[in-house]
């Protein structure tokens, strides 16, 4: 296969997946009166602790600035706080609070509730299998872009 029926793949498998989960998601997740990026930053920052804006921004594949006013109005609703590090006061720190940690916990008991019967027609072996699929993609695209990094640096 060569790269260009690679893409086309590639662009066709991400554009229906995409469409997919933002079909089944988003109305439950928007419903809570967040946004689909908006709930992307508290699951990382719920998963991994207080996080810098730019750590955020590299998370979710946004732009520093765009981090931050999600993050401010993430603040607003009382779902996030901000906080400057006491180490260097430049950097702002983002962590859950316990009323984001429960929208979180409602989110995520509506959408078990109604996708779990779906997922269980699949076995262990199959989620195993994309798993699988989806880290040899990973590594397809990391030595992309590390060729393409390479090729960039002799320039």
């Amino acid at each position: 296969m060569d790269i260009r029926e690679f893409q086309a793949h590639m662009w066709a498998l991400f554009r229906s997946i995409t469409l997919g989960m933002d079909s089944s998601l988003r109305p439950i997740i928007e419903s809570h009166g967040v946004t689909m990026t908006q709930m992307r930053i508290l699951i990382e920052v719920d998963q991994r602790g207080e996080l810098t804006v730019g750590e955020i921004s590299q998370a979710i594949g946004s732009a520093p600035g765009n981090s931050s006013a999600m993050c401010k109005t993430l603040e607003k609703k009382g779902l996030v706080s901000r906080n400057r590090s006491l180490e260097d006061e430049r950097i702002v720190l983002i962590a859950i609070t316990p009323a984001g940690s429960t929208l979180l916990k409602l989110i995520e008991g509506e959408l078990s509730s109604k996708f779990d019967p779906t997922l269980e027609q699949f076995s262990a072996e199959d989620f195993e299998e994309i798993i699988s699929g989806m880290e040899k993609l990973r590594k397809v695209v990391n030595s992309l872009h590390d060729a393409f990094e390479t090729n960039q640096a002799r320039r």
